[in-house]
């Protein structure tokens, strides 16, 4: 009799062993069900970062020359008839529209610890020009040094134009290979930064690919 009531005892466990394992199962897919999808955690940890809509992933210092179209109106207001070249080092930051966080695509794969980041095209702010860097160079016929010298500092007070027509060198470079290196070295900071913070786990390999320009 007493067998048959232990016998009784651990059905009942058993049964409730059960309950309670088949509740635990609901409560874990209610859980994930509930938890939010990466692409929502995304938007989250973006909107709690510093105000911006601009996410910048890498800064070049770059040499460029200047359009014909630039030295002419330099020429035209020294009023000196000649050839040159003018080039200039600037700096220039390379950054991806925060703006759209829905423009993102991420996926999270916990299992082998893979984050995958897609951005929006990449672009650049205009180059900021070193205008102490600004060198210039005739060809053919030479020019008196006070001559080079009203050039460079004509040139120098035109900053905001000489930006400008840099702008279309800056943007060309955002298709180098060592330019988009670069952009993807520091996503990879920002997503491993993401993935530890929001994701709550580190990621052994970081995938990002970088929108096409358009």
């Amino acid at each position: 009799m007493k067998s048959k009531r232990i016998g009784v005892a651990v059905h009942q466990l058993l049964h409730i062993a059960l309950a309670l394992a088949l509740l635990a199962g609901i409560l874990i897919g209610i859980s994930i069900r509930q938890r939010p999808s990466p692409a929502q955690q995304f938007t989250l940890y973006v909107q709690n970062l510093e105000p911006t809509s601009r996410l910048v992933v890498l800064n070049s210092l770059q040499k460029y020359e200047a359009s014909k179209e630039f030295t002419a109106r330099l020429l035209a207001i020294v009023k000196v008839r000649a050839s040159i070249e003018l080039t200039a080092w600037a700096d220039v930051h390379y950054y991806v529209d925060f703006s759209n966080p829905a423009a993102w695509t991420i996926h999270s794969d916990r299992k082998t610890r893979t984050l995958t980041l897609e951005t929006p095209p990449p672009a650049c702010f205009p180059p900021a020009v070193k205008t102490e860097t600004i060198e210039i160079k005739t060809k053919g016929a030479n020019l008196v040094t006070n001559t080079l010298f009203r050039l460079k500092e004509e040139a120098a007070k035109m900053q905001v134009e000489l930006s400008q027509d840099l702008m279309g060198k800056a943007q060309a470079a955002i298709d180098d290979p060592e330019i988009r290196a670069g952009m993807e070295k520091g996503l990879e900071q920002f997503a491993r930064a993401f993935c530890t913070s929001a994701l709550g786990y580190t990621p052994e390999r970081v995938l990002i690919r970088l929108g096409a320009q358009q």
